[in-house]
């Protein structure tokens, strides 16, 4: 066989047709199980945590708030590690994202507000911070939505293709 043959075979390939079209990947029963999961658990989580951050709010004893707070706080931060590292369906990896970012976040405010209190008394400004604080923020409603969206069933994006 000649070199321009051999190429010309291997350009010509196995009759293959190209397609714009992305294949989508099958969404991963295992994956989607572990967001739900650690969805359900942060959105209980985060009603004990604003429960933390209302009495910090409200000046209180930071003795009987860090026995509450430093848990909530490392519980977050453990759910977090225990979210998959990918997901192979975008919508999964999607939802995992926004659950990676508000776990992250809720353990951030929870730990910082209890840091602000322990603080309180160098500073009025600290004080002042102290009183302001109102919650979990964007982060709350966002992993509410994202376990609403887990909620709807195993695997409700594989109905779409």
């Amino acid at each position: 066989m000649s070199r321009v043959s051999r190429l010309w075979s291997w350009l010509r390939g196995s009759g293959a047709v190209l397609t714009d079209a992305v294949a989508r990947p099958e969404p991963v029963v295992e994956d989607r199980t572990r967001l739900r999961r650690a969805a359900a658990e942060a959105v209980i989580l985060q009603d004990r945590a604003e429960a933390v951050l209302g009495e910090i709010r409200r000046h209180g004893h930071l003795g009987l708030i860090a026995p509450r707070g430093g848990p909530l706080v490392r519980r977050f931060f453990s759910l977090r590690n225990e979210l998959p590292s990918r997901c192979a369906h975008p919508d999964d990896e999607r939802l995992r994202h926004v659950l990676d970012v508000g776990l992250h976040s809720h353990a951030l405010v929870l730990s910082m507000a209890m840091d602000l209190l322990a603080h309180e008394g160098r500073s009025p400004r600290l004080a002042d911070a102290v009183g302001r604080i109102e919650g979990l923020g964007v982060a709350a409603t966002a992993l509410d939505a994202a376990y609403a969206e887990l909620a709807q069933g195993p695997l409700p994006h594989s109905l779409a293709t």
